[in-house]
């Protein structure tokens, strides 16, 4: 840690936010299944022994929706259509976790699972955590 400058300290500060913002997320989504679970009638809870991944999160929530809104497929659609989404902000949160390399000029520099550099920048990561803020509203709009 003291390896890195002090203007470091936004870069890992957006590492950061990235991190929480999808757990928020996951947690978030993991509130909205039990609520839906209960006004369904059903008091399970998500996960009994171990916290579910995101996968388990959004197979029981479109199991649910569609179940909800058996007439209406707009809300299964905007399901997929938020999963799309969620897939590429994950490889690319998977990217930053497990490729995470060194400060570099204006970012960072990761490997991929290829073990190719690649530079993100700050503002690349700073796009990255707002379209994931815009993806976890949608989601828990649904």
């Amino acid at each position: 840690m003291s390896d890195y400058a002090p203007e470091d300290a936004a870069l890992l500060c957006a590492v950061g936010r990235l991190v929480c913002a999808w757990t928020m997320l996951e947690q978030s989504l993991e509130a909205k299944i039990a609520m839906m679970r209960e006004a369904m009638g059903d008091v399970r809870t998500v996960g009994a022994r171990t916290r579910p991944g995101m996968a388990k999160l959004m197979t029981e929530l479109r199991t649910m929706v569609a179940m909800r809104d058996k007439r209406n497929a707009s809300a299964l659609s905007e399901i997929s259509d938020i999963e799309r989404h969620m897939q590429r902000i994950d490889r690319f949160r998977s990217l930053i976790i497990g490729g995470f390399q060194q400060p570099a000029p204006g970012g960072f520099t990761c490997r991929d699972a290829r073990n190719n550099h690649t530079h993100v920048s700050l503002d690349h990561l700073d796009a990255e955590i707002s379209s994931l803020e815009t993806v976890a509203q949608r989601l828990l709009a649904v």
